[in-house]
């Protein structure tokens, strides 16, 4: 092609480029024009909103205030606000628009605009405005509004202007408790008949009263969660003495103490919840002299138990971590209490396998995940003498399993992730502790339907079950444990090697 027509057929389409550009950029500038036409009160912005007044839905006349960054609603009662609808108010009265406006309109009483119009006042940039808002429209979903009693009647879209219709507690801070659920250092907690006092230290909580010992974190920040998204359900503003709602000896109290800030106190935050008010909700007092009435199932959520705030955790790790395990069994039928019967299971891309006897396909695996995440729920005792260790199972134990994890590169060896004993079932629980502390555990004989805390119960419902067998196909390897009537032979340890049948992955 001849390079002058190149050339100007470059520059015929770098004009045409530019004229679109011109054109899109000129309607884009062209319909924010428009649309910021049809803004009530043009160019108004939502935070320079400093007060409105309006009538609630349920029929009380509010007013709002922002002091300090924060909202506060100072009538019909001194209250602090809900930020998250007092800001959509304010941005409700600024992205107002309209949708037409009435040529040649008649009196205000006709679209409800007089006497009976809701009322919205505000101040914004040192202005005073007011938004009026009447009927319905007879067609589309829009409402009469005006900006004032002498000036132009719009139609508006009816869920711009729903957004301002809020109840008085729906105006109001529902949270008894405003905290920084990370900035919480201390926390002291009563209840009827005990407390406890937890603090934090280097990222770690720690119980330092009645006991001074490791705390559970996770009932601890589930607490703190609780505590963040507590919401009354309703406010009680003339309230009765607190002797007569049970707030001078309450139910429960929580103090939350935040960490300390360079120059100025910790912050404290307190929360007393007191006696039913009916059926369903409960006194409760925050830092305002209002009542709060909070739910009642909310309360019983709550733990009021030394134990529950205690560290109870039997075993943390990742189960997909876990390469071996060693389930060793005192023989209740061995000649001497010493002779324990062991089951190995290894872990491969194949899944797990377990010697000298192997188990159904899954139960392995599943055993290895309860006890990546066991706790106990229950502490039996602090500290047990040796005979009452043996009477309860533990000295010497029914039951010891212990986890590994992969071996390093070389001659080194694989670190133990777990280790647990088991002793007798009582009742519904288990004993149990942990080598290296002192403390007897009771864990709940739900986990025996995954974890085997005896031979007995291993060979009964663990190990893998003969198939059947169909005409001409061999006999399964797998076979099934000797029964007590058969000749007792030598008892079963780690170096017996039994083929295992592959679980499945």
């Amino acid at each position: 092609m001849n390079p002058r027509t190149t050339g100007i057929l470059f520059l015929v389409a770098v004009l045409l480029g530019g004229l679109v550009w011109y054109s899109n950029h000129n309607e884009a500038d062209k319909q924010e024009a428009e649309a910021q036409a049809k803004l009530l009160f043009g160019d108004l912005k939502a935070e320079s909103v400093e007060w409105v007044e309006l009538r609630t839905s349920d029929g009380k006349d509010a007013r709002l205030e922002r002091k300090d960054g924060a909202w506060h609603v100072t009538r019909p009662v001194e209250f602090p606000a809900d930020g998250s609808n007092a800001d959509a108010i304010a941005s409700a009265l600024a992205g107002i628009t309209s949708e037409g406006v009435i040529e040649e309109a008649q009196g205000a009483e006709v679209y409800g605009l007089g006497e009976g119009a809701r009322v919205v006042r505000f101040r914004a940039g040192g202005a005073d405005q007011e938004l009026r808002t009447g009927k319905k429209t007879p067609i589309g979903a829009n409402n009469y509004v005006a900006t004032g009693t002498a000036g132009p009647v719009y139609t508006v879209a009816s869920f711009r202007v729903t957004g301002l219709e809020k109840s008085l507690d729906d105006l109001r801070e529902r949270r008894p408790l405003r905290f920084d659920r990370g900035g919480v250092q201390r926390i002291e907690v009563n209840w009827v008949d005990g407390g406890v006092v937890l603090e934090k230290k280097d990222g770690k909580w720690r119980m330092l009263a009645p006991l001074d010992t490791d705390a559970d974190a996770e009932t601890i920040e589930t607490l703190l969660s609780d505590l963040v998204f507590l919401r009354a359900s309703g406010f009680v503003d003339a309230p009765p003495p607190d002797k007569e709602v049970g707030l001078d000896a309450p139910q429960y109290r929580v103090v939350l103490v935040d960490a300390p800030q360079e120059g100025r106190e910790p912050m404290r935050h307190e929360l007393r919840i007191g006696a039913l008010l009916d059926a369903q909700l409960r006194a409760a007092r925050g830092a305002e002299s209002a009542l709060y009435q909070i739910p009642n199932e909310r309360f019983d959520k709550l733990p009021k138990t030394v134990v529950a705030f205690r560290f109870k955790s039997l075993g943390s790790f990742v189960a997909t971590d876990a390469q071996r395990f060693e389930i060793s069994y005192a023989d209740p039928s061995a000649r001497s209490a010493t002779q324990v019967v062991t089951i190995t299971g290894e872990n491969s891309d194949a899944g797990w396998t377990t010697k000298p006897e192997a188990m159904a396909p899954g139960l392995a695996s599943r055993l290895v995940a309860e006890l990546a995440r066991l706790d106990a729920d229950d502490i039996a005792a602090e500290k047990m003498g040796g005979a009452e260790l043996a009477a309860i199972g533990l000295a010497p134990p029914h039951t010891t399993l212990r986890v590994f994890g992969a071996a390093p590169a070389g001659d080194g060896e694989a670190p133990e992730l777990a280790k647990l004993i088991f002793g007798v079932e009582q009742g519904d629980a288990v004993f149990a502790q942990v080598p290296g502390r002192e403390t007897v555990y009771r864990v709940s004989s739900k986990l025996a339907e995954h974890v085997p805390i005896s031979l007995e119960a291993f060979r009964n419902r663990f190990v893998a079950k003969e198939p059947p067998t169909e005409a001409g196909a061999p006999d399964a390897a797998v076979q099934p444990a000797p029964s007590d009537d058969e000749e007792e032979g030598p008892l079963l340890g780690p170096a017996d090697a039994g083929e295992a049948q592959p679980e499945s992955p």
